[in-house]
């Protein structure tokens, strides 16, 4: 069986791109009205200001997010975990079980007690992670030798 990439998708960051918005709305707003009616230079820097942070909040977001994509690889020998921070891999045949939580897309991969592989599929649908999953579990098995049962 060939390797399979997946990536792994941050969560959008909603909260930042949300607060980007406002910050820029209301800079760019005071801005103009400051121009238009004159008002004091140190209005016109205030402005300028909250609308220059709202934009580099937004650019600070998106660097962010795109840095915090991850790519999962999986092959016969293990998996490997790939992102900024690094690679973390493991072999199947010290994998001792896959875990999934309940409504969410939190995989953990476990070997034995103390060593365990965190995924979090925000933005996959259930069925895709279930596919996911199914592959881990047929590679899994066959690093462990398990298979089939014909019944005899």
């Amino acid at each position: 069986m060939a390797a399979t990439a997946f990536s792994i998708a941050p969560r959008v960051p909603v909260r930042a791109f949300l607060i980007s918005a406002v910050a820029s709305i209301v800079g760019a707003g005071l801005l103009v009205l400051a121009l238009i009616n004159a008002w004091h230079y140190a209005l016109i820097v205030l402005a300028a200001l909250i609308l220059l942070a709202g934009l580099l909040l937004l650019v600070v977001a998106l660097v962010a997010q795109d840095a915090s994509a991850a790519e999962l690889v999986l092959d016969e020998e293990g998996y490997t975990v790939s992102s900024r921070a690094g690679e973390q891999w493991g072999a199947w045949a010290d994998v001792t079980r896959i875990t999934r939580a309940t409504n969410s897309g939190q995989v953990t991969i476990h070997e034995g007690e103390d060593k365990r592989a965190r995924l979090e599929f925000h933005n996959l649908e259930p069925a895709r992670i279930d596919e996911i999953l199914t592959e881990m579990g047929v590679r899994l098995d066959a690093a462990k030798g398990y298979r089939m049962w014909d019944g005899s």
